[in-house]
Parts: C-alpha cells; structure tokens; sequence
C-alpha cells in the first residue's frame, strides 16, 4: 500500500472514530437533556399548576362560605341524605356557584360537612354521598390543602375511580376564624385538557429541538473535520452553500412559527418596509390582498398609552442594553379595536458599522390570557354581587389610608353600616330579589360617597363599610352618614316590587376613636350597635 493511500485511509479511519465518538456524545447530551426538561420544566408546570389551583379554590371559598356553604352546614347539620337533598337552600346556592363559575375552566364544585358528607354538588345526585374514606377528604379535615392532575382514562387516587377527562381535583379546608378548626371542606374539579396538552406539545418541543440542535452539531463538526484537508478554493464553494443552507433554515422557522400561531413579521430598520405572514395579517383582521410589503413606521397600530414603554424596550434591544425583545402592547386591528400582544423579535443583520438592518420576530394574540387574569383579579379583590371592594381590599385599603393619615396628620372616619330588615326580603322574596336589592344599595351608596380617595366595600351579607379620607372634624363624616341613611331609607323598586329598609351606621374618626385599625373598627362597630339598641334607622358616633 502507497504512503498517499495509507495517509488516506488514516485520515478516513480518524473521521469514522471522530463520527461514532461524537455520535455517542450527542445522544448521552439528548438524553440528559431530556431527563433535565422532564423533571425540572415538566414536574414544575404541573406542581405550579396545581398550587394555582389550590389559590383558587380558597378564593372561591372565601367568596361563597359566608353567605352559601356555611349557613348550608349548619342548616344540614345532623340531618339524613333524604333530609339533606331536599334543603331549599340548594338551588339558590347553585345558582350563585353557576354564575361565579361562569367563563371559567372549573366544572364542578362539592362541599363536605365534618362527617365527610356530601352536603353540595353542582352534580345534584352525588348530594348525600359518603366520602368519609376520600383521600382529599381525610387531609383536609387534618387541615391540609391537597390537588391531584388526573389523565383520561387514568385512575384518580382522591376518588377511587377511572376519570373520563383530564382534570384537576382539589381539596381545602375552611377554617374557623376564631378558632383555627375546619368547619368544612371544599373541592373543585377544573378541566386540564389545555394543561395536559401544553405539556405534551412541550415534550414533542423538546424532543425534536434537541434532535434539529444536535444533529446540525453533529453535522457542522464532521464538515469541519472533514474541509480541514481541502483545498482553499473549495472554502468559497462551502460558504455559499452554507448561505443557501441558512436562506433554507430560515423559511423552516418561518414556518414553524407559523404553525405555532404566532405572526411572523420582517422588517427592514433602515427603510420601514415590512413583510408579513399570513397568520399575523389574519390576527388583525387583514385580507390577503393587503399588509403585502407594506411601509410603516414602529409607532403605527400601537396603543397611545402603550407606546413610551415599547419605544423604551425597542431602544434598549437595539442599543444593546437589554439582550431580548419582548413586551405587551394593545395593539389596533384593522376594524378599529385592539387585541393585546405579546411581541417578540431579534436583530438577524447588521451593517459594517454594527448597526441593526434587519429585525424579525412575532406577535402571538394574548387577549385567551388578559381576560382571564382580569377575572381572577375581580374574584379575588372584589364581591362579585356588588362589585364593590370585598373584606380583603377593605383592609388593605384601611391600612394604606391610616397610615397616610398619620403621616399628614390627617382625620379619617370610618362607617360601619348594616341594613334593617334584609333578611324578610329574602324570606318574602326570596334570594334573586335579595340580591337585586343589596346590588342597588351598592350603588346609592356610591353615589353618597364621591371621592375618589374614598371606598364603599361590602364586608359580606348585608353588612357594608365606608373609609372617606381627611375629614376635618367628626360633623363631616355624620353628614355623609345621615345622606347613605336617608338615601336608604327610600322606597326601592326591584323588580316591580316596593321594598323599604333602614340602616343603623356607626361611625368612628381616627384618631380620637382609636389609634389603629383594630380599635376603630370595634369603636365603629359599637357605636352601629348602639344605632340598632336605640331604634334603629340611627347614625351614632362613637
């Protein structure tokens, strides 16, 4: 064998050694990066997801044991499955769990009594079941918050049985506010499927980057290997291929962002001229014929209130402050509304000097997105009946209030109001008309109450409270309290039906009635009572 075909065939055994070692490492590399995606983004989407749930749960809780499921409890307390299904207050309470479920992705919801009874169901027929043995059940009258993601066709653990649909179960506890026991047990079942999905695409995701990434490693390193042996002028040729080769990558990203819903847009920094896909032009309602090699400056489309932070974020990228190009904005549609987006992109050329020439990226409709945080927002801040700010935002907003005025040195009254006569109108009525009446207090309040530094909130059944910040003297807040009084007391009209209440209010004025949350609350409490002792349809200052 010649010396020029034993250094051919070296060369030849060196590249088939390099080929099966790299090969090897390659698949060690997309394995552990595999197990690394598995149990660090996987588990965590799921354990995330479940501790949300978990949130909303104790929000819907919160919102519906006072006024629904607590006085249920008591109401069935002892009583037989017979006795517990024909309750009346059930279809009422159901009602109310339809429309506070309305729009969302939660299905069904189940409340146990300390026997582990079913005491409510959204599915009627389970009402009276016994699920003293459930898993969920056991832990939350330990006290203990438990979620469980189940698959379709999979055995659930909490209900001992094979589940129809992907879906999350879970159990928390309600707990006495005096003495820290559970008095009850709520569980909600909420559709996983876009979850369970989302996790699945991830994983294909992952597995085919991991496949493109590492065999086009794979592939660059052997052409390295294997053009270190040519010829100078075959270095132009390979180049060139690598051009088309990139020009080719680019339109399979193209079009894999594509198929990820998402509108691809390219533009031109230098001239303003911009191409878009055909997913981006449906987002904002564009034909085919039109937004074709279409001119137009950052600023068009976005929302006014929008545009100083996404000329901030566009500045900083483009002048290399930040390394990623990324932010929400309304942006407006071709029929004049706005959709919220979520924009993303990344410099692709520069010129000789370093400047951008060309950027491209996306924009992906987060409207299925905005909407539902809004709703979790109201759900969590505010009553849903009213609409005015619940018992937590109340207190919030007391804290902030009195610590404003301690530091201007400032008065701030407090009003505890309670209406007289409710609870016949419920009877009467019944607790449609009940709610159309506290709905309109709500709002004739309001309209006697008209800073915009001052609340109106409603603590929970028919009981209601007012802040109103930096009053000078103590007549002020009486003067306020004597119009919600007054205003009560006239005749409503609900529903065809004229219904007349009154409302004993108690008002207490920081500092002279208390110098901290707590005792201007009880001075403010008291003094309400006082109304009620002394013939009520009062207002009495602490």
């Amino acid at each position: 064998m010649s010396q020029t075909s034993t250094a051919r065939h070296t060369e030849f055994k060196l590249l088939r050694y390099f080929t099966s070692a790299s090969l090897v490492a390659f698949l060690v590399a997309a394995a552990l990066l595999g197990y690394v995606f598995r149990t660090l983004s996987i588990d965590s989407i799921v354990k995330g997801y479940e501790r949300q749930h978990v949130n909303l749960a104790q929000v819907i809780s919160n919102e519906m044991w006072e006024d629904a499921f607590g006085p249920l409890a008591m109401a069935v307390a002892g009583k037989s499955v017979a006795e517990i299904q024909a309750t009346p207050q059930i279809p009422g309470i159901h009602q109310k769990v339809l429309m506070l479920l309305s729009g969302s992705k939660i299905f069904k919801i189940k409340v146990y009594d300390l026997r582990g009874m079913t005491i409510y169901s959204t599915e009627t027929k389970q009402i009276g079941e016994d699920k003293s043995a459930n898993a969920g059940v056991i832990d939350a009258l330990r006290g203990l918050n438990s979620s469980e993601l189940s698959h379709r066709n999979r055995f659930s653990a909490f209900e001992g049985e094979v589940q129809d649909r992907d879906l999350i179960e879970t159990y928390v506890p309600r707990l006495d506010p005096a003495s820290g026991k559970v008095i009850g047990i709520l569980e909600i079942y909420g559709d996983a499927t876009d979850v369970l999905a989302d996790i699945g695409k991830r994983q294909w995701v992952m597995v085919f980057s991991v496949i493109a990434l590492l065999s086009l490693l794979y592939l660059a390193l052997y052409a390295i290997v294997q053009n270190a042996e040519k010829r100078i002028a075959e270095e132009t040729q390979q180049r060139e291929m690598a051009q088309q080769a990139l020009a080719s990558s680019e339109e399979r990203w193209k079009f894999a962002l594509e198929g990820s819903d998402a509108g691809v847009w390219d533009r031109n920094l230098q001239t303003g001229e911009v191409v878009y896909s055909r997913r981006y032009r449906e987002i904002y309602g564009y034909g085919e014929d039109q937004l074709i090699d279409h001119w137009e400056t950052w600023e068009d489309r976005v929302h006014p209130d929008d545009l100083p932070l996404v000329s901030a974020d566009r500045e900083a990228y483009l002048t290399g402050k930040t390394e990623t190009y990324s932010n929400e904005r309304r942006m407006r549609c071709q029929d004049g509304s706005w959709k919220w987006i979520l924009s993303r992109g990344m410099v692709v050329s520069r010129d000789a000097q370093g400047r951008p020439v060309r950027m491209i990226g996306t924009h992906t409709d987060i409207s299925e997105r905005k909407a539902a945080q809004q709703r979790l927002q109201m759900l969590a801040h505010f009553d849903l009946l009213t609409g005015l700010p619940n018992r937590g935002l109340f207190s919030d907003r007391l804290r902030h209030g009195l610590a404003k005025a301690r530091r201007d040195k400032t008065r701030l009254a407090l009003m505890m109001i309670d209406l007289d006569e409710f609870k016949p109108v419920n009877d009467l009525y019944g607790h449609q008309i009940g709610d159309l009446l506290l709905k309109e207090v709500a709002t004739r309040m309001l309209a006697c109450v008209r800073r915009e530094t001052d609340t109106v909130a409603r603590l929970g059944g028919d009981e209601f409270v007012v802040i109103l910040s930096e009053v000078e003297q103590a007549r002020d807040a009486t003067t306020v309290a004597e119009t919600i009084r007054d205003a009560l007391h006239q005749t409503f009209d609900i529903g065809g039906r004229l219904i007349n209440i009154s409302s004993c209010i108690g008002v207490a004025v920081f500092p002279e009635h208390g110098p901290e949350e707590a005792l201007l609350i009880k001075s403010a409490d008291v003094a309400m009572y006082r109304a009620k002792e002394n013939g009520r349809n009062r207002v009495e200052l602490a």
